[in-house]
Formats: C-alpha cells, sequence, structure tokens
C-alpha cells in the first residue's frame, strides 16, 4: 500500500470520527447532550431518554444480535459495534423512515454504522397498538438488520432487497428460553401484498413488482404515500422465492439474492402464486408446530374469520408451559366472547363458565389480563355479574381492571379511573358498587 493510499484511509477515518462525535454530542436544531450512554453487545447506546426505556431496548439489542449472527453466520462474520441513537431528534428530517403501526421510527446511516431509533412510551404503545402486548422491537430489528447486511454489496446496491431483507427479520419475536424465531410469514406484508393482487389482478400487479424491482434510489424511496407497499412487495418477493430454495435459512436468502433483477423479474408468476392461499390456511398451518403455536393463534384472533376450535386445541397444549395461563385464558376469552368464532353452543358455554371459574378463582395475573383483554363482544355481556363481583376484590388493580372491562361491555354508566377503585376510600367505591347491583337486578 503506497503512502498516500495509506493517508486517504487515515484521513478518510478522522472525518468519519469527527463525524460520529458531532453526531453523538449534539442533535442538529437545538444542540442536545446526550444525557445517558449504556453499553450493549450490538454497540453503544445514546439517549436522552429515559434511562429505564434504555435498558429495555439494551436487553432487546443484545438479543437481536446473538439472533441475527444465528441466522446470518456467513454475512454477519465481519460485523462491527454499530452507534445506536434513541430518541434524538432526527437529524435527517426529510429522510424515508420506517414506521410502524405503533409509531416508533428508525433509519440507519452505513458511513457512519449509526442506527437511529425513536421509541415511544411503553403507555402509549398499549394505547395505540391493537395488542394488549404490543411489539416494541421490529423497528428497531429492522434498523439493525441492515448493519448486519451492510457489508453484502449486492445487498444494499439493490433498494427492494435491502428491505426485503430487513423486512424479513423484522417480525422475529422471542420464543421459550429467549430463541430468536421467525414466523413463517410477515402478515402485515402478505396480507398488504395479497390485496394488491386481487384489486390489480395478475398482469398489472406483476407490471407493479417489476417495476420495484428495477426502481432506483429516488423512485424506490419517493415520499408518494406508497413506500409501505413497495416494502411489502420487496419482502414477498424474498419469501417466495427463497421458499423454493434448499439449505439453510441464509443460504436460501443469499441464493435470492444472487439472481439478478432480470432473474427475479422472470420468476413473478412464482410471487403472484404465492400470494394465493388465505392468511387463515398459513394460520392453520402453523399453529400445529410448537414454536409458532402462540404466534399463530395471536395473530389469527386479529383477523377476521377463525378456527376457534382449533384454536382453543392449540391453546390447551400451552396452559401447562411456563406462563401458559397468563397468556393462554385471555386467548380463550378472545375466542369464545366473538363473532364467528364457528364453536358450537354447548362447547362455547363449557369454556364460559372456565373463563368465569378463572376470573373468580385464579391467579391475580391470570385474572388482571383477561379483564384486560375483554372487549364488547357479542357475548361478553355474560360475564357482567362476574366483573362487578371484581369491583369488591382486595387488590386495587383488579378492582380498576374489572371496572374498565365493565366500560366495554356494558352500557351502564360507570368511574373507570384506576384512581379511584385503586385509593378511593371503600365507602365511595361501595356506593358505586351499590349502584351497579341495583342495576343488575332491575327488571
Amino acid at each position: 500500500m503506497t503512502d498516500n493510499n495509506m493517508s486517504t484511509r487515515t484521513l478518510r477515518r478522522l472525518l468519519l470520527m469527527l463525524l460520529v462525535s458531532g453526531t453523538l454530542t449534539f442533535s442538529t436544531g437545538c444542540g442536545m447532550i446526550y444525557q445517558h450512554r449504556l453499553e450493549s453487545p450490538a454497540g453503544t447506546i445514546w439517549t436522552n431518554e429515559d434511562i429505564e426505556t434504555a435498558r429495555v431496548y439494551q436487553d432487546d439489542l443484545a438479543w437481536m444480535q446473538a439472533g441475527l449472527r444465528d441466522r446470518l453466520p456467513k454475512t454477519s462474520r465481519n460485523v462491527e459495534a454499530a452507534t445506536i441513537l434513541i430518541g434524538s431528534e432526527d437529524l435527517h428530517s426529510n429522510r424515508i423512515v420506517r414506521e410502524q403501526e405503533v409509531h416508533t421510527v428508525g433509519w440507519y446511516n452505513r458511513m457512519l454504522s449509526t442506527v437511529q431509533f425513536n421509541p415511544i412510551s411503553m403507555a402509549e404503545i398499549q394505547f395505540l397498538s391493537r395488542e394488549g402486548d404490543a411489539p416494541q422491537h421490529g423497528t428497531l430489528l429492522h434498523e439493525l438488520t441492515h448493519h448486519f447486511t451492510s457489508s453484502q454489496r449486492d445487498l444494499r446496491s439493490r433498494w427492494w432487497l435491502t428491505e426485503a431483507f430487513a423486512c424479513y427479520f423484522e417480525t422475529a419475536f422471542r420464543g421459550q428460553e429467549d430463541r430468536f424465531v421467525i414466523p413463517p410469514i410477515h402478515v402485515e406484508n402478505y396480507r398488504t401484498t395479497r390485496r394488491k393482487l386481487r384489486e390489480l389482478g395478475s398482469e398489472r400487479f406483476s407490471q407493479l413488482v417489476d417495476e420495484v424491482i428495477h426502481a432506483s434510489w429516488l423512485e424506490f424511496y419517493r415520499n408518494d404515500g406508497e413506500a409501505p407497499l413497495r416494502y411489502a412487495i420487496s419482502w414477498s418477493i424474498l419469501w417466495a422465492l427463497q421458499n423454493q430454495m434448499s439449505g439453510s435459512l441464509e443460504h436460501r436468502l443469499m441464493q435470492v439474492a444472487q439472481l439478478d433483477n432480470d432473474e427475479i423479474s422472470s420468476r413473478l408468476q412464482d410471487v403472484t402464486t404465492s400470494l394465493g392461499p388465505s392468511l387463515s390456511s398459513h394460520f392453520r398451518d402453523s399453529i400445529a408446530e410448537e414454536p409458532f403455536r402462540r404466534w399463530s393463534v395471536e395473530q389469527w384472533l386479529n383477523s377476521g374469520r377463525i378456527d376457534g376450535q382449533l384454536i382453543l386445541t392449540a391453546i390447551e397444549n400451552e396452559l401447562t408451559s411456563d406462563g401458559g395461563e397468563i397468556w393462554g385464558w385471555p386467548c380463550v376469552a378472545r375466542t369464545i366472547y366473538r363473532w364467528g368464532s364457528g364453536l358450537d353452543r354447548s362447547n362455547r358455554l363449557r369454556w364460559q363458565r372456565k373463563i368465569e371459574q378463572q376470573l373468580r378463582e385464579g391467579p391475580l395475573q391470570v385474572r388482571l389480563a383477561i379483564c384486560r383483554v375483554i372487549r364488547d363482544y357479542r357475548r361478553s355481556g355474560s360475564l357482567i355479574t362476574v366483573l362487578v363481583e371484581l369491583l369488591e376484590e382486595e387488590d386495587g388493580e383488579l378492582r380498576a381492571a374489572a371496572a374498565m372491562a365493565l366500560s366495554r361491555v356494558s352500557n351502564h354508566p360507570t368511574i373507570v379511573n384506576p384512581a379511584f377503585w385503586i385509593n378511593a376510600p371503600a365507602k365511595e367505591r361501595d356506593r358505586e358498587v351499590t349502584e351497579w347491583k341495583l342495576w343488575l337486578d332491575s327488571p
């Protein structure tokens, strides 16, 4: 290596160090200094957010890195630590970012090996998400996957492919013993692309997919409101074609990556064919597999039509496992009280009696979990009596959860402020309970 080359490399490293230093010390526009620094296996975390929130992501990052290295051993072999900025001002406010349903956003800068992630509080996540225990790491995992695959020139130079990889891994969840489990399908992306296929028809949809494959950077990331669709289509291509390959996950994914864009375009019929089966058919297949059983139940319950008996059988298999009761009984409630469960009357009533028994006699955490998922389902009004009984329980948090559930299943006005049910004098709470009992006894 010549002296000039060495000098050029040294200068480049010095400039990068200065850029990183400036990024970590100040955020553009307001000169904000980062208050907290945490070390994680994936890299150093800098944040101005609540330190406890950052520690949650510190644990997440350790799990993510271990999982990505396990699933992509060759690709991630020489990957170094990243810099993770949590909750800072967006240094590139005009940049296309990844945004989840729960409104976390993130972006990745390859030159600086920097992941920026803007989370929201757990209270906001619970409010915005349809799920009681909302996923909070999908966006961060998406951006970290970019970091782990950024050394692969074939990936980072093809925009659809780099986003397809990130989307493929972003849905990973913690299985038993903290396993890094990638579900068999990205539900939202599958639903999006399948809906678009049915809307456009096979020929026009194939044209759209071909445009995504050959899009330039400006075309792929343009802020036209269709970026989520392009992400979903990208995932669909990778998912469909890797299913035709053999070997380890990494080998299958890289086999797809080795196809040039024209070869990918020649296989679009395989992509459209793979989008034919309904989501329910996918859940029906995956629910029988232990790593995906809980995931399949939760995802199916978020869909329109369900097979209630198949779901209840899967839940029964999980009730005796670690954390099975706290997870399982709320899922039972979501199954039996909803419209279109497909359950016959005697079977449904048998499970309703079990839910009422759990609300009266089950462990506190199970009772709380059931109260939190009860909605205005067709038959959930049958729980009003037992929920009123819970308003007199010793535990204040349980009283508050029962009151909130009552507000959802009954048209009778009630106090829902948790502070009242947790801290108000017993005399005041008794007055409210008495009103409920009079209402129940009225003709």
